[in-house]
């Protein structure tokens, strides 16, 4: 038997005689999210509702996208470690939610477009970046004023993201040179896009891939900042942590990555090449 596997079932073992003994109150242990799925042999996966071509739920309600994949091949990965099938259960969150679906233990690792920023990694832990994107702002394609890198208006951000984030820091420091309007939370970027083309909002700030592709929206060329998306776990989960890494690296440094890009008809560009080859943690730049 190898060492790891050897640890892992060890592990494993020594939990459930814990859970079995501890008093319910007892919370502050930190998680040990792996040793739970070599005793109950089966994983929840958190995918997200809406977020194409990524994690989202298909028209028979199935999960789907590059990320859902990702976590796929990573469960085939950790069931070979473990010398153990491993059942695989979803749940469809939001962004919003997911973080206290994490916390509650109704989702054991989330499989969306999640971007690892320092703010978020106090509350729970990434794997390594598996993706790299970036945040824009669209405009209606008719409204030239709103090219301008200068002119938000009113803008339109998904609730909870970073872009929403973003939008707070150019209130509180560049307000004096950004032309900004009201912010409005959006709970898809479908309704984003609508609120756009009805006139209700000015811009769409948002990851450049989430946003639908219409012709009657244009993007801007600026990046208003980088996004790293990366898998997400309770916070002081090493254990499910360390084998999630080690399995994504398995995936992504094969042919197996490129083929999961392929399928989903998601762009590789040279910053989530680099991403693939020098495995990181490295959180989203601060906005200055």
């Amino acid at each position: 038997m190898r060492p790891v596997v050897a640890t892992l079932i060890h592990r494993a073992v020594l939990c459930a005689a814990v859970l079995s003994t501890a008093p319910a109150f007892a919370q502050s242990a930190p998680a040990d999210t792996l040793a739970k799925i070599a005793a109950s042999k089966s994983i929840t996966l958190g995918v997200r509702k809406d977020a194409q071509p990524f994690s989202y739920l298909d028209g028979n309600g199935k999960p789907a996208g590059f990320s859902w994949g990702l976590c796929q091949a990573i469960v085939q990965h950790m069931s070979e470690e473990l010398k153990a099938p491993i059942a695989v259960k979803f749940e469809p969150v939001s962004l919003f939610d997911s973080f206290s679906m994490l916390k509650d233990g109704k989702i054991d690792l989330h499989c969306g477009i999640t971007s690892n920023t320092a703010a978020r990694a106090e509350l729970v832990d990434f794997s390594d970046t598996f993706y790299v994107s970036r945040v824009v702002a669209a405009y209606r394609a008719g409204d030239t004023q709103y090219a301008s890198p200068r002119e938000f208006g009113r803008t339109g951000v998904l609730r909870g993201s970073t872009a929403q984030g973003l939008m707070k820091t150019y209130a509180a420091k560049k307000a004096a040179t950004l032309l900004l309007g009201p912010v409005r939370e959006v709970s898809s970027y479908g309704e984003g896009v609508q609120l756009l083309k009805n006139k209700t909002i000015d811009t769409l700030v948002a990851d450049e891939l989430m946003i639908p592709k219409d012709p009657a929206l244009a993007l801007r060329r600026e990046q208003l900042t980088v996004e790293p998306y990366a898998l997400v776990m309770r916070k002081g989960d090493r254990a499910l942590q360390a084998a999630v890494d080690r399995a994504m690296q398995k995936v992504l440094s094969g042919t197996q990555g490129k083929q999961l890009a392929i399928s989903n008809s998601v762009q590789v560009d040279h910053m989530t090449t680099d991403a693939w080859r020098k495995p990181s943690k490295q959180p989203a730049p601060p906005v200055l």
